[in-house]
């Protein structure tokens, strides 16, 4: 399923798929997310580490997760 700007959940891409986009920031057009995540992305998150600039886009569900899994 694909949600905002037709992206999918960053937890339904596959880790190489994740990696592509930390480091070149775009994934070919027409991929198919290989993870586990089916749902479309509803939100975007932003870390300033990535080497290529840009959102991360999750769903509500993953972005809590990963939001409470965050160091304080």
């Amino acid at each position: 399923m694909r949600g905002w700007w037709n992206m999918a959940c960053w937890e339904g891409l596959s880790a190489d798929q994740q990696q592509e986009l930390i480091e070149r920031g775009t994934l070919e057009i027409g991929y198919l997310p290989e993870g586990a995540c089916q749902n479309g992305a509803s939100l975007c998150i932003e870390r300033q580490h990535d080497a290529a600039p840009g959102p991360r886009f999750y769903c509500v569900p993953c972005a809590i997760k990963y939001l409470q899994g965050l160091p304080t």
